[in-house]
């Protein structure tokens, strides 16, 4: 009786907080890529589905893909800083000890 109380109150909880989520992927793609909102919910579900398709197949698969993740991040971020053709040396100390003036 309490625990299902319990565990109906906590799946209500993961839906709240995923719901914002999806939303605000789905606006990012609209203001990126000027996308309808409900391709771009769409879309996020579908990448929802590869994550946890990626379960079935063990989790160095799925460690394998986050980490394809974060290349390709760090890959964008590595042309966008030479594409603004920022200096290296304040851009390697602001990655390296991060600070805000004042």
């Amino acid at each position: 009786p309490v625990r299902y109380a319990l565990w109906i109150m906590t799946e209500l909880a993961i839906i709240a907080s995923d719901v914002p989520e999806v939303i605000g992927t789905a606006l990012a793609l609209k203001l990126i890529f000027n996308i309808p909102t409900w391709v771009g919910v769409v879309l996020t579900s579908m990448s929802t589905l590869v994550f946890l398709g990626l379960q079935s197949f063990g989790v160095r698969k799925l460690e394998a893909f986050m980490a394809s993740l974060i290349g390709v991040m760090s890959l964008c971020f590595l042309a966008e800083v030479m594409y603004v053709d920022a200096p290296a040396g304040p851009v390697v100390a602001g990655i390296i000890l991060p600070r805000l003036p004042g």
